[in-house]
């Protein structure tokens, strides 16, 4: 195998420790069937090969198969859902121009599969790529089709059809950047293939708290409260960013699945020769781990019994079947040659392969880690000068950890209204606070999270808090007082600004960007007083738990990170191309704001807007851009510049898309 420098560190950091299991460790060996060599395509290094294992057409008489994923149903049938093109086609024109969803049934989830034909052949003359299956909430049917559709759905009661059009996904992107789920303008391979907008290697599980959630192929969180439909909100950026010893590119193919309590992502590195990666989450969301090898293609995973084994040139497009909690097997998209080789109506091919797997040894293993680590976190010190306390008469006394790999306080606590337990610091002057909330449906007990400012530690002391419960949503309250509250569900970012005696309280859906107002209150604290995390279990006899991520408590003005705190700049933006908005800033040295709009397509950029920022505080700024076409599409930038500084020598910068309405 050819290595770039990337995947060979990788590789090297990965199997160094050869005590160290990885999910690599857990494939089984192939049982032949009907393996054979005479008669059937593929180079010398796939044969022989069991024809019955997966799907394939082994004389090549009809298709190449790719994608594919098992649903069984009540009856004990295995059912496979994939697409497949004319063999009469190269495999590049077959997947992007021919690709259609198909529909395959077994009595083995092994294999041999029947091929039945076409799953919609009365919608879009039959076309899908990227299709995968699955049930849903409801027990239906639902066959999922992306990349060469917008990504769509198709439903039927039975597992046999007929498969009808229920729609196209919805994506809710949430502040964050919508390409990391649809295509766009930055996709330069999107762009050529005509596929902007669309959703690519889309996968959906059910979510044990009766979510729908979808991972596409830049391994963003996405979950639907409202059906399989959506919308999806993105909840996190790619959850490979920043991972030690992960690629942090020509990353794609994610699967996703749910077992033991814990969230899995397998996703395949393409630019070093499809060499795949193990991440695990407790939420699905935040906190993602890269726990090494998942495979490469020279590991010898596509053995059998008796040792013999293929070695396929192109592995891809991993799904897994999962039953009772368990992997029972995973499923690969294989080639014999390069795809630039598998040429129409020649020797060459694609199917699809399915290797058992040992899905209780592998939980066991996991499960054994994850607890390790979690019981590292409990008796990690809270950083300085952290201190924590139990606020009154709980039922069960509270346990905090502190995570340093991902900046995350671990808090089980019980107790109800102003009872829990209290991370805290002591404080004076004006502050600000702020801190990630995350996912509360992992706590086996109601839970309640937030911050909280408070005159001390007794019992009658003034307390102003903003906080986030499963049974409340959100609310904002001075002594007891409710100031605001809304229906949300965590994660979310909650932030309390103190100025004078004068508390005003925010929150964030997405990340610490763009906030929302949610109300301001008076509260005398004193000249001194204490500033924290506050948890509880919301009236529950047993502890709740919290985690609280990338916390930030800074006396006003000396922030940890310069520039700007929030903008209002909008989505839509008139054609007159005059925009008022603001910008609040935090700064220690002088900066200035930059603000530019650039052509999507043309990459024109426009008038640019520079104003000098106060050391704290707002500013209201018009940014006028000149007459703008209706329709047409922006890159917003927004950097915070050090005085007299080139733009290149930023301090911040964020951009985002905005429509000319």
């Amino acid at each position: 195998m050819k290595l770039t420098p990337v995947t060979a560190l990788v590789l090297t950091s990965t199997l160094v420790n050869a005590g160290e299991k990885t999910l690599i460790d857990f494939f089984l060996p192939m049982e032949p069937r009907n393996r054979v060599s005479d008669g059937i395509w593929g180079a010398d290094h796939v044969l022989p090969r069991d024809i019955d294992n997966g799907l394939e057409d082994p004389t090549l008489e009809n298709w190449c198969y790719w994608d594919g994923s098992i649903v069984k149903d009540d009856d004990g049938r295995y059912h496979m859902y994939a697409s497949r093109w004319n063999q009469a086609y190269s495999h590049s024109a077959g997947w992007n121009k021919q690709s259609k969803g198909i529909h395959a049934v077994s009595d083995n989830f092994c294999g041999p599969y029947t091929d039945l034909g076409e799953t919609w052949p009365q919608w879009n003359n039959g076309s899908g790529h990227n299709v995968v299956g699955l049930r849903m909430h409801d027990g239906r049917y639902a066959l999922i089709s992306s990349e060469v559709t917008p990504g769509n759905v198709f439903v039927s009661s039975s597992p046999f059809g007929p498969f009808q059009h229920l729609g196209e996904f919805i994506i809710d992107p949430n502040g964050f950047y919508e390409g990391w789920a649809r295509y766009d303008e930055l996709d330069d391979g999107a762009v050529r293939a005509g596929v902007l907008g669309h959703l690519s290697n889309v996968m959906i599980i059910l979510r044990p708290d009766n979510r729908y959630m979808m991972l596409a192929r830049h391994c963003v969180p996405m979950i639907s409260d409202n059906g399989i439909l959506g919308p999806y909100k993105m909840l996190n950026g790619r959850a490979w960013e920043g991972l030690e010893n992960m690629p942090q590119f020509k990353n794609e193919d994610p699967t996703i699945w749910y077992s033991d309590g814990i969230y899995h992502i397998v996703v395949n590195h393409h630019g070093g020769g499809d060499i795949t990666y193990h991440l695990t989450s407790e939420d699905g969301i935040h906190n993602w781990s890269n726990r090494g090898l998942a495979f490469h293609k020279k590991a010898g995973i596509f053995r059998y019994t008796d040792g013999i084994r293929n070695d396929w040139n192109i592995v891809q497009r991993p799904t897994v079947y999962t039953e009772n909690g368990m992997v029972k097997a995973f499923n690969f998209s294989v080639i014999d040659v390069h795809k630039g080789k598998d040429r129409g109506s020649d020797n060459h091919g694609s199917k699809i392969i399915v290797v058992p797997f040992d899905g209780d040894g592998f939980n066991r293993h996991i499960r054994r880690i994850v607890d390790a680590e979690t019981a590292q976190v409990y008796t990690t010190p809270l950083p300085a000068p952290w201190q924590v306390v139990d606020l009154g008469p709980v039922p069960s006394p509270g346990k905090t950890g502190f995570n340093t790999r991902f900046n995350t306080f671990r808090v089980e606590a019980s107790g109800s209204g102003r009872h829990g337990r209290f991370i805290y610091r002591k404080m004076t002057g004006d502050i600000s606070a702020r801190v990630l909330v995350l996912s509360q449906d992992i706590s086996p007990e109601t839970v309640l999270s937030g911050l909280m400012f408070r005159e001390n530690l007794g019992p009658d002391a003034r307390t102003v808090s903003s906080t986030i419960s499963r049974t409340d949503g959100f609310v904002f309250e001075n002594e007891g007082k409710v100031i605001r509250k809304q229906s949300l569900r965590a994660p979310y970012w909650l932030r309390m600004e103190k100025r004078g005696n004068r508390i005003t309280s925010f929150i964030s859906s997405s990340n610490d960007m763009n906030w929302e107002k949610t109300g301001e209150t008076i509260a005398d604290l004193g000249a001194e007083f204490y500033a924290g995390l506050f948890a509880h279990s919301d009236g529950a006899k047993q502890p709740g738990l919290s985690r609280f991520k990338d916390a930030d408590f800074h006396v006003w003005g000396e922030p940890l990170k310069e520039g700007v705190v929030s903008h209002t700049f909008p989505d839509r933006i008139p054609a007159s191309g005059k925009i008022t908005f603001e910008v609040e800033f935090e700064n220690r040295q002088t900066l200035d704001v930059f603000v530019e709009l650039q052509h999507v397509h043309t990459t024109e950029k426009l008038k640019a807007l520079r104003r000098r920022m106060p050391p704290k505080g707002t500013l209201e700024l018009t940014y006028d851009a000149g007459p703008l076409k209706p329709g047409e599409a922006y890159w917003f930038v927004l950097k915070s510049i050090p005085m007299h500084g080139h733009e290149n020598r930023a301090v911040q910068s964020t951009f985002k898309k905005v429509l000319v309405k």
